[in-house]
């Protein structure tokens, strides 16, 4: 080898490992320097100003000592970060030092209108107010405060102008509160309450009361006195009483009939409440009593458990009329066009139900294999190829932002990193959408690759939306557990997105999303006799364990696989009472389950499984069809 290109060689080796090492050097240094003044310390920066996370540095900074820090320099950053969600976060206490300075002008002016935080809209209108648009911002204010949510302290200024210019009234709170009950803020109910008079006060505690202990409160006396309010107690109690109870809540609203003036649409409220509760529960009466409600007073809501209770008991007919009730924009959604041309078929309307089933089956889904399988057609939307994306990849890879979020990624900081990639992201195009989400799975963020195509709203893009993350993981297990590694990677992919640190609001973990005392349970029956945090975390250790689970339910439950992927969702515990007493096709059992998410659940799983079957073995004509797969639902 001649020397020159020997040394040539040596010294790109050598620069390479000089470069590797020099930025691990600055993620070291960062971590340690970043964690110092998340702590509140103060800690020297400049050693780090060419590092690409240096504006975080710079933003905890300022942070730390935000009074002391100069408007000017708080502008300057803003300058100069414009590409960062960090400038949005800055811009919101610049904004509120600006109110503070009564410097309305300068608010009005540094508010940006893609940024729809309640904080930034509270002190934008505020500025508003102040700079004589009173009409219009008093409307706007009064919207922002008319919710069920709390306000952070922000908005207290802009709420005390309302206030101030008599544009909250008494039936103002009612209605708050009313929201704050709908969504359980009981606290923030009792607080809207002070500033009723002691009489409403008391009515509003027997509410709250009545959250946990409604049949109690409908004892008391307050309740006394036929007003709108205190029907509004009553009607609330008693929906409580319907959760747990249809029957008493009945006879508790017969009851209260006699005594109280509740108008039509208030017995209708009441009545569809009760009817869509023992619609949940399966009772045998539900499609009567849902099906008596009149179609002005049946909302969104009870026309589709209607539509569910007539699939379970094959009322075509009361399908039809059911789906037809339905908004227009809600009968487009998949389900609903689905069952439509079912029942369309089962009324000898053949060629309407054609036409419906033609445009599912574009789709890769639950509904659109479904729809194929009725036209006897192959799932030739699994063969549709992404766009060429290639070429927009090193342009994304030049952008600032883009470069801050893959390295807050390798730094484990995912939460900081999803901030700056959908920023860089916002009102780009379809195509550089596609392209983000294929650089985000190169670099293996499948978490974050998954979220930028659902930004684009194109289900159909099976190449990126679906990775092979863990594959030789996955396929060891499930040889070794005896379960299709395509269910395997269907439960993973609707559970974690492939993200392997995930953890749900239930305390599920990992990529298979068990919950610790389930994965303890297995883990015994694999032999392992102490299973740590850290090793359920362990994408190998969660896929064994998530695929040893799967068999568990798929023997239990004869290989039913609708069974089986519910009980992974909502627990096994749940099957016996959601089974019917009769046979049952497993798509109208799968659309009747009372919990939306596992509904939503194991339409999902079973759709991805169908894809990744197709992915796993490289052909559609090795694909089981989605009909075949679920079994009937036994009594």
């Amino acid at each position: 080898m001649p020397v020159l290109r020997y040394s040539l060689i040596c010294l790109i080796l050598f620069a390479g490992q000089y470069s590797f090492a020099g930025e691990q050097e600055n993620r070291d240094q960062f971590k340690s320097v970043y964690s110092k003044l998340k702590a509140g310390k103060s800690v020297d920066i400049t050693g780090l100003k060419d590092y690409s996370l240096y504006p975080y540095l710079e933003y905890q900074q300022i942070v730390n000592n935000l009074k002391g820090t100069s408007t000017q320099s708080i502008e300057a950053f803003l300058m100069k970060h414009a590409d960062s969600p960090l400038s949005e976060k800055l811009s919101e206490s610049l904004m509120e030092r600006y109110n503070n300075e009564r410097q309305w002008g300068q608010t009005f002016t540094l508010y940006n209108e893609d940024n729809d935080s309640i904080k930034a809209r509270c002190l934008h209108t505020q500025a508003r107010i102040e700079l004589g648009d009173t009409k219009n911002a008093l409307v706007e204010g009064k919207s922002i405060w008319l919710s069920g949510r709390d306000r952070p302290k922000q908005c207290d200024a802009l709420f005390k102008l309302l206030a101030d210019n008599k544009q909250l009234s008494t039936e103002d709170y009612w209605e708050r509160i009313s929201l704050a009950m709908g969504r359980g803020a009981t606290s923030l109910a009792k607080s809207l309450s002070r500033r009723l008079n002691k009489r409403d006060q008391a009515l509003v505690k027997i509410w709250i009361q009545a959250r946990s202990r409604p049949e109690t409160a409908l004892k008391k006396a307050v309740l006394g006195d036929d007003t709108a309010h205190s029907r509004d107690v009553i009607a609330y109690a008693i929906k409580r009483i319907a959760r747990k109870d249809t029957s008493k809540a009945k006879t508790q609203f017969q009851s209260a009939l006699k005594n109280y003036q509740f108008s039509i649409p208030q017995q209708a409220e009441i009545n569809r409440y009760i009817a869509v509760r023992d619609a949940l529960d399966h009772e045998a009466h539900s499609l009567v009593t849902l099906s008596s409600i009149p179609e002005e007073y049946r909302d969104d809501e009870a026309n589709e458990w209607l539509v569910r209770i007539a699939l379970r008991e094959g009322d075509w007919k009361t399908v039809l009329d059911a789906v037809a009730a339905m908004p227009a924009d809600k009968q487009e959604d998949s389900n609903w066009k689905y069952w439509k041309a079912r029942a369309l078929e089962a009324a000898k309307r053949s060629q309407e139900a054609i036409v419906l089933y033609k445009e599912l089956s574009e789709n890769a889904s639950f509904y659109g294999f479904l729809a194929a399988d009725h036209l006897g057609q192959p799932y030739t939307i699994l063969e549709q190829r992404s766009p060429e994306l290639d070429h927009l990849i090193p342009g994304l890879l030049e952008e600032p932002a883009i470069q801050r979020a893959l390295e807050l990624f390798e730094l484990d900081m995912k939460t900081q990193a999803r901030a700056e990639w959908f920023f860089a992201l916002e009102k780009r195009n379809k195509l550089q959408m596609l392209a983000a989400a294929k650089l985000a799975q190169q670099r293996n963020h499948h978490f974050t690759a998954i979220l930028t195509i659902s930004r684009t709203k194109d289900w159909n893009q099976v190449e990126l939306r679906f990775p092979m993350a863990y594959e030789k993981m996955i396929r060891q297990e499930a040889e070794a557990q005896a379960v299709h590694p395509a269910l395997i990677y269907g439960v993973a992919r609707r559970e974690s997105a492939f993200d392997p640190n995930i953890v749900s609001s239930a305390k599920a973990q990992g990529l298979m999303q068990l919950i610790p005392s389930t994965a303890k349970q297995v883990s015994r029956s694999l032999g392992i006799k102490k299973l740590s945090k850290a090793a359920t975390f362990d994408p190998e250790t969660n896929i064994r364990l998530g695929a040893r689970y799967l068999k568990t339910l798929l023997d239990k439950f004869d290989g039913n696989y609708a069974l089986a992927t519910a009980s992974y969702n909502a627990g096994p515990h749940r099957m016996p009472r959601w089974r019917p007493d009769y046979p049952l096709e497993a798509a109208r059992w799968i659309e009747s389950i009372p919990y939306r998410e596992t509904r939503n659940y194991v339409q999902a799983v079973m759709a991805y499984m169908t894809i990744y079957e197709y992915k796993l073995n490289g052909s559609e004509q090795k694909v089981k069809r989605l009909s075949q797969r679920l079994s009937p639902i036994k009594p």
